[in-house]
């Protein structure tokens, strides 16, 4: 039985090489100076599908048996796990079905459709996501690809920890966004994997702070439900990657909306770079005092921020609808 650790962090990349991009990493430039640090960001915005999704879906859709894919496999996704699913899925001739909310982003509900999937409109919470996905599971018998609470996507997202280490052997932390835990929760094991003195520490919506709650208490606790500009971040721990965020994630930096709005924005007019809420609220992380008196307590040089993803609805842009 497969578990979420180093070497299968690295089977996971043999696997998926074919099939998702090395992104780089790349200077931070004027963000560099505002955070204090030196800094350097995973553009998994330049990931095929335009997040880090790509890399959990392909590993978990590689692993399943012909018979399983053909029956299809099936997803609850706000559009990034969607996308990645269904353009794994394609890839291998399996059949795609994807509950999405009917208030995700016009242009990520497109884009699942473009890639072959069958998308079944839902509620946005995440009770109502789970409900409609077990009848959908009920009805087609298809295999269910998380969008994090799995083993196999959790590996694949590690991928992005191992790349960072072996690409700067002299990171000091590492920055991600974080909603159901996947993406952290395998970075974090791998990186430390390679360098068990790598701090990992996760940045969420103060609007869904969840993690951040079930980081203080150790136990899992309820998502607010409450709507926020990273639709990405609104997922609750799961119960594969509590333990993961509990054990391996050394901290959580809640930010506020007008943070994710003005960090994104800046992105955009002085770093030249597309990146969705989500991606924003780790920018907004690490130029918070609570990063910077981290950083200078534990004497961080070198920092590598997880741009997660770049997929804009561009008729929902937070400076224009505010």
């Amino acid at each position: 039985m497969r578990d979420i650790s180093l070497n299968e962090v690295q089977a996971a990349a043999a696997r998926i090489q074919s099939m998702v991009r090395r992104t780089p990493l790349l200077d931070g430039g004027e963000l560099s100076r505002e955070a204090g640090v030196t800094l350097r960001l995973k553009m998994e915005s330049m990931q095929r599908t335009g997040s880090f999704k790509l890399r959990g879906a392909s590993n978990a859709v590689a692993l399943l048996d012909a018979a399983m894919g053909e029956r299809g496999v099936a997803t609850h996704s706000s559009g990034n796990h969607a996308l990645a699913l269904a353009t794994a899925a394609r890839a291998k001739g399996y059949p795609c079905t994807v509950v999405m909310p009917s208030d995700a982003p016009r242009s990520k509900r497109e884009a699942v459709a473009t890639a072959g999937a069958q998308i079944v409109p839902c509620d946005w919470t995440m009770q109502a996501r789970e409900a409609t996905l077990a009848e959908v599971v009920a009805r087609t018998g298809a295999a269910v690809v998380p969008p994090f609470d799995s083993v196999d996507v959790v590996n694949g997202q590690g991928t992005i920890g191992l790349e960072i280490v072996q690409d700067w052997p002299d990171v000091d932390a590492i920055v991600a966004p974080i909603g159901g835990g996947g993406m952290i929760g395998g970075i974090a094991v791998a990186a430390k994997g390679l360098k068990p003195g790598v701090a990992v520490v996760a940045a969420e919506p103060a609007m869904a702070d969840d993690a951040a709650r079930s980081k203080m208490s150790g136990v899992r606790q309820p998502p607010t439900n409450a709507p926020t500009l990273a639709d990405g971040l609104r997922a609750g721990i799961g119960a594969i990657t509590l333990p993961l965020l509990r054990d391996h994630v050394d901290s959580v930096i809640t930010v506020t909306e007008a943070e994710i709005s003005e960090w994104m924005r800046f992105a955009f007019e002085r770093l030249k770079l597309v990146i969705e809420p989500s991606a924003a609220v780790g920018v907004a992380a690490i130029r918070s005092p609570a990063f910077k008196a981290m950083a200078k307590q534990a004497g961080w040089r070198n920092v590598a921020l997880v741009i997660c993803g770049g997929n804009v609805d561009l008729d929902r842009l937070p400076w224009i609808s505010r």
